[in-house]
């Protein structure tokens, strides 16, 4: 974890143990920059996270202050580190359907940016449940150049976890279009629904911090139990 990461994480979890409430005033980032002993930028990047997380928001001239607590249970979909981060507090569990090394289609390709054609991905497809219910199916190809391993037990759990911990892969940012459409025969009975039902699809690509994508992942969701929010500057 990077140093602006930590100094987020701090922050986050003191106004989740309610040292700082809504409405109240943060520290300056000169003040925070010599409790921290860090550099300005560093503080700037941390308050950045914070405030895409939606804990935070800056007024010009005035300060910083603590947001409203967010919906417990609703996904950020600005945040990049997968459901574990976004859903702290809640239990995240995953059933792993197929685990295997492919050669990808064209699609996959493009979007991981693969050059050479015999080059290989990790393909995992896992159910992912929310407090025990059925929150979505996840179809993930990771880049093996950069994932260099992966193995069926880090996939029943936190994948990312994993990445960052293990791999020391700095998630930066991903790319989301989202759109409903109608779940198929396959689908259905896994969400435990019925064909046709109504979701909500992802299609992602999650880079690293030098915007390498290292991860292209399809995901449809439960629509009683895939809530989301944004938050949203002025």
């Amino acid at each position: 974890m990077l140093k602006y990461e930590r100094i987020a994480q701090d922050i986050t979890s003191a106004i989740a143990n309610d040292e700082y409430n809504v409405g109240d005033k943060l520290p300056s980032v000169e003040q925070l920059k010599a409790r921290y002993e860090v550099s300005k930028s560093t503080i700037i990047k941390a308050l950045a996270i914070l405030q895409r997380d939606g804990m935070i928001f800056q007024t010009r001239g005035s300060g910083i202050y603590v947001r409203n607590k967010n919906k417990s249970g609703y996904i950020n979909l600005l945040k990049t580190k997968g459901f574990s981060d976004n859903l702290q507090g809640h239990q995240i569990t995953s059933k792993v359907l197929t685990f295997e090394t492919i050669k990808p289609n064209d699609e996959v390709r493009a979007h991981l940016r693969l050059t050479e054609q015999d080059e290989e991905v990790y393909y995992v497809e896992r159910i992912r449940y929310l407090d025990h219910n059925p929150l979505c199916i996840e179809t993930s190809y990771f880049n093996k150049t950069l994932v260099t391993h992966l193995d069926h037990d880090s996939a029943e759990h936190s994948i990312f976890d994993y990445l960052q911990a293990q791999l020391k892969i700095n998630i930066g940012f991903s790319d989301i279009y989202f759109y409903i459409d109608f779940l198929t025969e396959r689908e259905a009975p896994q969400l435990d629904l019925n064909p046709n039902d109504p979701c909500m699809r992802h299609d992602l690509t999650f880079y690293t911090n030098k915007g390498l994508p290292f991860d292209y992942s399809k995901i449809v969701y439960h629509y009683k139990y895939a809530n989301f929010f944004i938050p949203i500057e002025s």
